[in-house]
């Protein structure tokens, strides 16, 4: 174990757990996306083809926090132009992320408020427009990234993927990123809270939630990831005002991040059951017994409303 700084960290052990994190849910990010991608029967609402893509972009971070582990416990930098790109692709990523996330809770907002046009707004077509728009976001701001502008590389000192401050344009590259996080995140939390209250109108008891039902263990796995990405992404930009200037501090921001790209997979095996059946089956190679549970949804009409409709 080493630490270069003479200051107490221990890099080759941040490193270990840098590259040992990512590595390990990387695999197991590739088992679950292959288990969604492979059983359609199973994963056929339009809900999966989106998680299907963030996956896809948190296997890409993913590697991209490999890459920077590997570079930490052998004590080697990248090579400048690759770094770079490495960055550009870390940073854009994230963006994209973010606005799969605003996507799904769309999908979420539809599925539970305007449950007869969730078909139309979600046909084929219109989602694969949708997921294509997502990775548009990616690749647009990317060009930027990897032109003289702006640049975002790894340091292995500091354990951490940051501005290269000795660019000019980097504060509004930084604002930009700031903005559009909040305006999608928030965008996705009052998503969210309309949902709940179409719950509650409803009268949709907990029991059914607890239950399983596919649909409503989905949304509440996508309002736990929107929940611990703004706490991830309010950390990141405030950091400085609560945090000790320490390498300690940035290694366990940048693992917080690293942690952002688990959550999925995390609540994958965890909170979605079927998910979670699907992967047993595929590592074990066995047929497990499905449970099909039903969620019963009654609409209170106001008595004025049942007068008229008797009227009629």
């Amino acid at each position: 174990m080493v630490s270069l700084m003479n200051d107490g960290v221990d890099d080759t052990l941040c490193g270990i757990v840098n590259s040992f994190v990512s590595l390990f849910y990387l695999l197991l990010y590739i088992i679950i996306l292959r288990v969604i991608y492979t059983r359609r029967d199973r994963f056929n609402i339009p809900v999966y083809k989106q998680l299907f893509n963030m996956g896809l972009n948190d296997c890409l971070q993913l590697s991209m926090h490999f890459v920077g582990g590997i570079c930490v416990i052998f004590q080697i930098d990248m090579p400048n132009d690759l770094n770079k790109i490495f960055g550009a692709f870390l940073t854009t990523a994230w963006s994209t992320w973010v606005a799969f996330s605003l996507s799904i809770s769309m999908n979420r907002f539809m599925t539970f408020c305007f449950p007869t046009y969730c078909m139309d707004v979600y046909s084929k077509r219109n989602l694969r427009l949708q997921i294509a728009f997502c990775w548009f976001v990616m690749f647009t701001p990317l060009v930027l990234y990897l032109s003289p502008l702006c640049a975002v590389r790894f340091n292995r000192f500091n354990f951490a993927w940051s501005y290269d401050r000795t660019l000019s344009y980097v504060n509004v590259f930084k604002m930009a990123d700031l903005v559009w996080t909040t305006v999608m995140m928030a965008s996705s939390f009052i998503n969210y809270g309309l949902i709940v209250i179409r719950m509650k109108a409803l009268k949709i008891s907990s029991k059914s939630i607890k239950n399983g039902n596919q649909e409503v263990r989905v949304c509440i796995q996508a309002v736990c990831l929107c929940v611990y990405t703004t706490a991830v992404q309010l950390h990141w930009y405030f950091k400085s005002y609560y945090m000790p200037v320490s390498r300690w501090s940035n290694f366990l921001s940048n693992l917080l991040g690293i942690l952002n790209c688990t959550t999925n997979p995390t609540l994958c095996l965890t909170l979605n059951l079927s998910i979670q059946t699907a992967f047993i089956e595929f590592v074990t190679g066995r047929k497990m017994r499905e449970t099909t549970t039903v969620v019963t949804v009654t609409t209170v009409m106001p008595s004025h409303a049942l007068r008229s409709s008797r009227l009629r």
